[in-house]
C-alpha cells in the first residue's frame, strides 16, 4: 500500500514519521507474535515426540497468538487508510499489553528470570512507545482526516 492517502480536496497528505513509527512498533510486534507461535509449535512438537504431556496446551496456546498477530499487522496496514478506529482500538490494546508486561516483569523480577525481565522490558516498552505516538497532534491530524 502507498503510505500516501488523500484529503478531501484530493490532494495526497503524507503519512507523518510518528505514525510510521507507530505502525513499525505494530509490525514488530506482529513480528514478535509469529516467532512465539513458531516457538510454541515447535516446543509441542518437541514435547509430544518424547512423550511428555501439555503439547496440546501448547498448541492452544499458540493458535490464540495467531488472531493476535493478524490483527496487529491489520492495524498497521489500515493505518495508512487513516482509519480512526485504528488509532482507538490499538491504544486500548496496547493499554492491556502494557498492564500485562508489568505483569510479567513483576513475576520475573519475583523468580529472578533475567530472560522474563528482558521479555517484559520489551512488552512494556514498545506498547508504550505506541501508545505515546499515537497520541501526538500528528498523529490526531491524520487519524481525524
Amino acid at each position: 500500500m502507498s503510505e500516501t492517502a488523500r484529503i478531501p480536496d484530493g490532494r495526497p497528505q503524507r503519512m507523518p514519521a510518528k505514525v510510521k513509527l507507530a505502525a513499525a512498533g505494530l509490525w514488530f510486534e506482529t513480528a514478535l507474535f509469529v516467532v512465539a507461535v513458531a516457538g510454541m509449535f515447535m516446543a509441542a512438537h518437541d514435547r509430544s515426540s518424547h512423550g511428555q504431556s501439555g503439547a496440546g496446551q501448547m498448541v492452544l496456546a499458540g493458535l490464540f497468538l495467531v488472531p493476535i498477530a493478524g490483527f496487529w499487522g491489520g492495524c498497521a496496514l489500515a493505518s495508512v487508510l487513516r482509519a480512526y478506529w485504528v488509532r482507538v482500538v490499538t491504544v486500548c490494546l496496547q493499554a492491556c499489553f502494557v498492564f500485562g508486561g508489568l505483569v510479567v516483569l513483576a513475576v520475573a523480577l519475583a523468580v529472578q528470570d533475567a530472560a522474563g525481565i528482558v521479555v517484559a522490558f520489551v512488552f512494556l516498552a514498545v506498547p508504550a512507545a505506541v501508545i505515546g505516538l499515537s497520541f501526538t497532534s500528528d498523529a490526531r491530524e491524520w487519524f481525524r482526516r
